[in-house]
């Protein structure tokens, strides 16, 4: 007979193999089980967590902020990947709202987001603590014992704050197909990004030498608050004390990596719309009033007045035409961003001059930034019939007029053979403190007759319905338009780059011959999701240089335009080089093939191009073809279409993003 083991031993053999097997079903030990933990219903009425799991054997809790833009689409994405796995009526749905929401919160969040699953309170965030949850949103994925299958994001949408992309891997719906089949998760855990959960204690009443009230709030309604407001595009809001203790120190972390304020730029002559940029000594004092507790200090006898969204518009007058689009824009609650081109109807029948242009965005919680032209009306038209490309990019949800980006829209916009007149021309572009776009002194914009002015709208989903209904004001201009100089808008296309290889990061360059003397007024750096940065150098004919503008951190989902304090004077014989950071490797979060593909030349999101836009003053009548740029990116582009398919270079799909299949799974 065998003798038996003493208890002890026993149970840490038990203990043991028990861990072993969490371990290999990829799962973590959690001590305690962490249905034992309180949460407050709506009501202040504590309830244990495991009361609300129903019995079911799968339930994921969603780790949410009432603030948080990324956590309010997470509602919505969740609820959606638990229909797609399969999970409704299997899995229970849970969302833990952490310590600094309330009941109102709650009822808020619940009726703007139709929210029809528990939400509760985490005091304390006691069971974020327990499970190690930093940020929200974060899902978690436990079975009936409380043991930790998932944790992490819910897509890949986000991997770095500021940086959005394509969706190219739904972790959580991977890993609940995985628990419903009775397998463990591929995946068992992911880096989730998003809003912090608070874990600094703010001292309001502590003593420092940085008070709130006397040096951080001036700091941050210089730079900041102008996006960051309620009705600002801001993913959160600084205009108060509250505000400031919750998310300045995610702030400096995205200050020092140059992604905020968005748009910063380099340049050895001033800009006349700069952005606004903490100093070091901003940055300093910030430092130290988070380590000194965060100080309110004395408030001032007169509260700050909360700065504007657009400064730039005072004095402008009244508007000589006010342009609406046919019908307001509706977008859906989730999915990849909608680039969407609308139009705003003008037709007349005689040319038109504007000292200014202004975009008026009718909900800013979804209008991220814009791009402004004109375009023929007949051929407005035309493209607006195609019922093609009036459904091309729209999801589930989405309605409203206008029309999609596709290759069939290059074939509309090229310009005809042998002619030199473009066929749609920008004007500008609008992002938050910069919706306004002016001729400079002496100068007019220019609208040939039977013109509309085309918007590529790019919305930004909120997770639940949206309707937009942004308008366009027009300023004419008066009587001081000068006789022998004509303003414009033209590109400058890399006729080099036709396709950036996977696996690689290298920098292109090619120069652009000035033919005529001018004078640059506006640059506007323009890539897609591969480039990292742009920059322009002016090469005298000496060989002299001066730096035109370098963006070192450009951004696709927030492009805009750079207009110098004052046009600077470039002779026939220089060039402008232009240079770009592209990389086509795993290591860009904004990457849409994961792995990496070949992206070749096209108009697409997911396509590539180096084709910047820069404003200029020239002679008039001038024989410098300005259109080269337009037209040898419909040509370059053309070629590429042919290779890829008519010869194989690539095969059908190829070139997109990897979805997900009718069973919710991905390639």
């Amino acid at each position: 007979m065998h003798k038996a083991l003493p208890p002890l031993l026993l149970l840490a053999l038990i203990f043991l193999v028990e861990r072993a097997r969490c371990q290999a079903m990829g799962t973590k030990d959690v001590p305690d089980s962490v249905w034992e933990e309180s949460v407050s219903q709506g009501d202040g009425k504590a309830v244990r967590l495991g009361e609300l799991t129903d019995g079911k054997r799968l339930t994921v809790l969603l780790f949410l902020g009432a603030d948080c833009p990324l956590s309010q689409k997470a509602v919505t994405e969740a609820v959606g990947d638990l229909e797609k796995a399969g999970g409704n009526g299997r899995v229970g749905l849970l969302g833990l709202l952490v310590s600094r929401d309330d009941a109102l919160d709650i009822d808020l969040l619940r009726k703007e987001f139709r929210v029809r699953f528990p939400l509760l309170l985490d005091g304390e965030n006691r069971v974020a603590r327990k499970l190690g949850v930093k940020v929200v949103p974060t899902a978690v994925l436990l079975d009936m014992a409380g043991k930790v299958l998932y944790q992490g994001r819910i897509n890949d949408r986000v991997e770095q704050l500021g940086k959005r992309s394509t969706v190219r891997r739904h972790d959580l719906r991977e890993a609940l197909l995985d628990a419903l089949a009775g397998k463990p998760p591929r995946v068992a855990r992911t880096e989730a990004v998003g809003c912090p959960v608070e874990t600094r204690q703010a001292k309001p009443g502590a003593l420092g030498t940085v008070e709130y009230h006397r040096d951080i709030q001036p700091i941050l309604y210089r730079n900041c608050v102008a996006c960051h407001q309620r009705d600002g595009v801001g993913p959160f809001p600084l205009v108060g004390y509250e505000d400031a203790t919750l998310w300045l120190e995610t702030g400096m972390a995205l200050i020092e990596r140059k992604l905020m304020p968005p748009g910063q730029a380099e340049s050895d002559f001033a800009f006349a719309n700069p952005s606004a940029v903490p100093t070091p000594r901003d940055l300093e004092l910030i430092g130290q009033w988070l380590k000194e507790g965060m100080p309110r200090g004395k408030p001032p006898a007169e509260p700050m007045p909360i700065p504007v969204t657009n400064p730039e518009v005072s004095g402008l007058g009244k508007p000589d035409f006010v342009l609406k689009m046919d019908s307001p824009m509706t977008i859906g609650p989730v999915g990849d961003d909608l680039y969407r081109f609308l139009v705003f109807k003008l037709n007349q029948d005689r040319e038109l001059k504007f000292r200014a242009v202004r975009m008026i965005p009718g909900n800013r919680k979804v209008v991220h930034h814009t791009l402004i032209w004109h375009a023929d009306s007949s051929l407005v038209a035309q493209v607006s019939a195609n019922k093609t490309l009036r459904e091309t990019e729209l999801l589930p949800g989405d309605k409203g007029p206008g029309f999609g980006q596709s290759e069939m829209l290059g074939k509309f916009l090229a310009p005809k053979n042998g002619s030199k007149a473009p066929r749609i021309e920008m004007i500008g572009a609008y992002v938050p403190g910069a919706g306004l776009y002016k001729a400079p002194e002496g100068h007019a914009i220019t609208l040939p007759m039977h013109s509309d002015l085309v918007v590529q709208m790019h919305y930004h989903r909120t997770g639940k319905e949206e309707v937009d209904d942004s308008s366009i004001a027009l300023y004419l201009a008066g009587k001081d338009e000068h006789p022998d100089k004509a303003y414009l808008t033209t590109n400058i296309n890399d006729e080099g780059f036709l396709v950036m290889p996977p696996n690689q990061r290298k920098k292109t360059q090619f120069d652009w011959p000035v033919e005529e003397d001018c004078e640059v007024v506006t640059m506007s750096p323009h890539g897609h999701f591969l480039t990292l940065s742009q920059t322009f150098t002016l090469v005298k004919p000496d060989g002299q240089t001066r730096l035109l503008l370098h963006v070192p951190a450009f951004d696709f989902n927030w492009q805009r335009s750079y207009t110098y304090k004052q046009p600077i004077p470039v002779t026939k014989g220089s060039f402008i080089r232009v240079s770009a950071l592209v990389d086509n490797t795993s290591d860009n979060p904004r990457n849409p093939n994961k792995p990496p593909r070949p992206v070749y030349l096209g108009e697409n999101t997911n396509d590539e191009m180096v084709f910047p836009f820069l404003s200029l003053i020239v002679p008039k009548n001038t024989r410098w073809n300005l259109e080269r740029g337009r037209q040898t990116i419909w040509t370059g582009n053309s070629l590429v279409q042919t290779l890829r398919k008519g010869f194989g270079l690539e095969s059908p799909g190829q070139g997109s993003a990897p979805t997900a299949g009718p069973d919710g799974k991905l390639p």
